[in-house]
């Protein structure tokens, strides 16, 4: 999430929350709304972001020093972390559970109900959330690389590691089977990855194939008490 100054359209200047890989405009830190900013379906004009200090004094209010849980950014960080601790409970990947963030959004809403508006910046930290998992190097794993693409939007390239899900890039063919890493190695010839898909024998792909045959899903499970089977592709 990026915050920027931003010109509204009558002069005042607010605190913009952007999507931090694609630069689009997500709310403002007051009660305003977006379109104080753009147009219904306008898209952010560059000319828009300043330097200028906040003159939209709720927005200013919201980032004092003593402003506690007004920034409404802060706010949606927050449950943000609520939901993707509940998704993590059911011991899924949170990319091939979107049945359990479903879940999650419901209970937050029954037990905690947030303002309607702070729902994007919600999903906007979440994406966050997922990325930071997704980009996490794992330990003594050699770098074998593959793109990403952001639930908010925006593709990074994403290390590959032991339990991470793949899926095949079939656009020529229609064919998009999902695989799982099972062991990224050194050899000599090269880094190797090994990956199998369900019901099938384990298969090798050189690492410098990978990224152009394959796209990353999500990382590998971190609930403890998730049962392996439950994580195969």
């Amino acid at each position: 999430m990026e915050h920027k100054n931003l010109i509204g359209h009558d002069g005042v200047v607010h605190e913009g929350l952007l999507n931090g890989h694609t630069g689009f405009l997500v709310d403002v830190t007051c009660d305003a709304g977006r379109f104080a900013v753009v147009h219904p379906y306008e898209k952010l004009d560059p000319a828009r972001v300043t330097e200028t200090p906040l003159s939209c004094p709720a927005c200013a209010a919201a980032n004092a020093p003593a402003a506690g849980p007004l920034h409404r950014g802060h706010l949606a960080h927050q449950y943000a972390e609520d939901v993707l601790a509940l998704a993590d409970s059911r011991g899924y990947p949170p990319a091939g559970d979107d049945e359990g963030l479903r879940l999650a959004f419901v209970a937050l809403g029954e037990k905690v109900p947030p303002s309607r508006r702070l729902y994007p910046l919600i999903r906007e930290h979440l994406t966050d959330m997922l990325t930071e998992r997704a980009l996490a190097v794992p330990e003594g794993v050699p770098q074998v690389l593959v793109p990403y693409t952001r639930y908010t939007g925006g593709t990074v390239q994403a290390p590959a590691g032991p339990g991470d899900r793949l899926m095949s890039d079939g656009v020529a063919s229609g064919h998009f089977p999902i695989v799982r890493v099972e062991a990224v190695e050194e050899s000599p010839t090269g880094i190797i990855v090994t990956v199998r898909e369900k019901g099938w024998h384990p298969f090798t792909w050189p690492a410098h194939e990978l990224g152009r045959c394959f796209f990353k899903l999500d990382r590998a499970p971190h609930c403890p008490q998730a049962r392996a089977s439950d994580h195969q592709p």
